[in-house]
C-alpha cells in the first residue's frame, strides 16, 4: 500500500477519531458543569450539533498543514489546540468567561508538546522565537485590556500566551497574522451581530473565538499567506 494511501486512511481515521471526541466533549458541555455562580447564566446552554463537525474540519484542517512538520512530531499538540478550541468558543459564547481551568494548565502542557517536534527538526530556535512570542503577546493584551473600551479580560490575557507560544514556534510572522485575524474576525461577528439586533453597542462580545480562530487561520494558511506578501 502507498504511502499516499496510509495518509488517507489515517487521515480518515483522525476525523473520525475527532468527530467521536467531538460529540463526547459536547454532551459534557451541555451539562454547563463549567458554570459558576459568578456567570449568573440561567439561560439554556449553546445548542451541541456544532461542536462535533467544527472539530472534525479543524482537525482535518490541522492535519493536512501542521502534519508535515518534523514528520508529524508537532501534530498532537495542535490536534490538542483544536480540542481547546471547540471547548473555549463554547464556554466564551455561553458565559463570556475563559475558564482558567482550561487555560492555565494549556500553557506547559503545550510547551512539553512542542519539545518533541522541535528535537525531530534540530531548530532549537523555534522553541526560543515561540518563548518569546509566548510573553510578547501576553504583554500585548495586557496593554490591550488597559486601553479605554478595550473590552479584553483576564481570560483572553490567560489564552494569549499558549496562542503566542503555538504560532511562534513556526514564525514571528505567524504571531502577527495570527493576531490580526483574530482582530478581523471579531471585528465581523461584531458588526454582523450589531446588524442583526442581536448585540448593541454596549454588549459584551466574547473574543476567545476571535482569537482561537485567528490562531487556525494562522496554522492552516500562515506560510502561504506570508510567502505572497514576502515574494509581493
Amino acid at each position: 500500500m502507498s504511502s499516499t494511501v496510509l495518509s488517507g486512511v489515517a487521515l480518515v481515521l483522525l476525523v473520525a477519531a475527532a468527530l467521536v471526541v467531538g460529540h463526547l466533549t459536547a454532551r459534557e458541555l451541555a451539562t454547563g458543569g463549567y458554570r459558576i455562580v459568578e456567570d449568573e447564566a440561567t439561560h439554556p446552554t449553546p445548542p451541541r450539533w456544532w461542536v462535533a463537525p467544527l472539530l472534525g474540519v479543524v482537525v482535518l484542517l490541522l492535519a493536512l498543514t501542521v502534519g508535515d512538520t518534523a514528520r508529524y512530531a508537532a501534530l498532537p499538540a495542535y490536534l490538542l489546540f483544536a480540542w481547546l478550541t471547540v471547548c473555549l468558543v463554547w464556554i466564551d459564547i455561553d458565559v463570556h468567561r475563559l475558564p482558567v481551568g482550561l487555560t492555565r494548565p494549556a500553557l506547559p502542557a503545550f510547551a512539553v508538546l512542542l519539545v518533541p517536534p522541535t528535537i525531530a527538526t534540530g531548530e532549537w530556535d523555534r522553541l526560543l522565537t515561540a518563548g518569546l512570542c509566548c510573553v510578547g503577546l501576553t504583554l500585548l493584551y495586557v496593554v490591550f485590556a488597559f486601553l479605554p473600551g478595550g473590552g479584553f479580560g483576564g481570560g483572553d490575557i490567560q489564552l494569549a500566551p499558549t496562542i503566542g507560544l503555538l504560532l511562534g514556534w513556526f514564525s514571528v510572522g505567524h504571531v502577527v497574522l495570527g493576531t490580526m485575524a483574530a482582530f478581523v474576525v471579531g471585528g465581523v461577528t461584531a458588526l454582523v451581530l450589531l446588524v442583526s439586533g442581536r448585540a448593541g453597542r454596549t454588549t459584551a462580545m466574547a473574543f476567545g473565538p476571535a482569537m482561537c480562530a485567528g490562531a487556525i487561520v494562522a496554522i492552516a494558511w500562515g506560510q502561504q499567506l506570508l510567502d505572497v506578501y514576502l515574494g509581493g
